[in-house]
């Protein structure tokens, strides 16, 4: 099998981990790291409110999606809900986007609950609207290979929509396709193309990784969810329609139909045995 060869975007690499974003290199890796970006007092106060909400919410018995292990369902209070809102996460990101939305914010962390892989993919067969998103990546505790830090395939976004959802086939890169984990420490952000191929290993040791996960997009983006700033641009906005109503029938409609035959179907042969 012929495989992919990255092109001249691996000379640019290094230069995508720095303290001052280039909207340039980042268009042409596909990711990037911005260091020391958010103040130290704004970092402290999100880490003791994080402290607080994860013992309140007693997230240690907390029900864990199998799909998705990482996701925190429990709604966050509002200084950690906003964290999307802060000044400077929007000067870079509006650097990228003048009129800037907010698509979406999420926790996406691994404790005790959820100490495995995450198979490499991109997140725009996740999504909707446009594939013009930049998922910015927080954290709150250091982020590195021991602990299941976010990993990268740059240059992968250059694929563009791979046409379904699932875990990505790293056999079509070539052997020395370039894959980073950077060690992310909290002040740091990383950003990241929805189309780029990403990954976290399994835990191994350290403190539990805590990462919020916002992602960004122009304002004209119809699944906007907040907008932010410059012009908001947005036509349409289907973030105010139900989401689960955009297909009357759909591959991922089907395939819950077929799991619910095969549950029944267990549940079943379980009770005749």
């Amino acid at each position: 099998m012929k495989k992919l060869e990255i092109g001249a975007e691996r000379e640019l690499i290094p230069l995508a981990d720095a303290e001052e974003f280039s909207p340039e290199i980042y268009r042409e890796t596909g990711f990037f790291v911005v260091r020391n970006v958010i103040p130290a007092a704004t970092v402290a106060a999100w880490q003791e409110a994080w402290r607080a909400f994860y013992e309140e919410s007693r997230m240690k018995d907390r029900k864990v999606n199998p799909f998705n292990p990482v996701h925190v369902h429990e709604a966050a209070p509002d200084v950690l809900a906003n964290v999307f809102r802060t000044p400077e996460i929007l000067d870079t990101l509006e650097r990228l986007y003048p009129d800037l939305a907010l698509f979406m914010q999420r926790f996406v962390i691994k404790d005790a609950n959820s100490r495995g892989n995450v198979f490499v993919h991109g997140d725009f067969a996740y999504d909707y609207g446009w594939p013009e998103k930049t998922t910015t990546f927080i954290p709150l505790s250091v982020s590195n290979k021991m602990n299941g830090g976010i990993s990268f395939y740059p240059g992968t976004h250059h694929f563009g929509y791979m046409g379904d959802a699932g875990e990505a086939n790293t056999a079509l890169l070539s052997d020395d396709w370039p894959k980073l984990t950077p060690t992310l420490n909290p002040g740091d952000i990383a950003l990241c193309h929805t189309c780029t191929w990403h990954y976290s290993p399994p835990f191994r040791a350290g403190s539990d990784r805590i990462l919020i996960q916002a992602t960004y997009q122009p304002s004209n983006d119809p699944s906007s969810t907040q907008f932010l700033r410059g012009e908001n641009r947005v036509r349409y906005a289907l973030s105010r329609l139900p989401r689960d109503q955009f297909f009357v029938r759909s591959r991922s409609s089907r395939l819950r139909e077929l799991q619910d035959q095969v549950d029944r179907l267990s549940v079943l042969d379980t009770a005749v045995g």
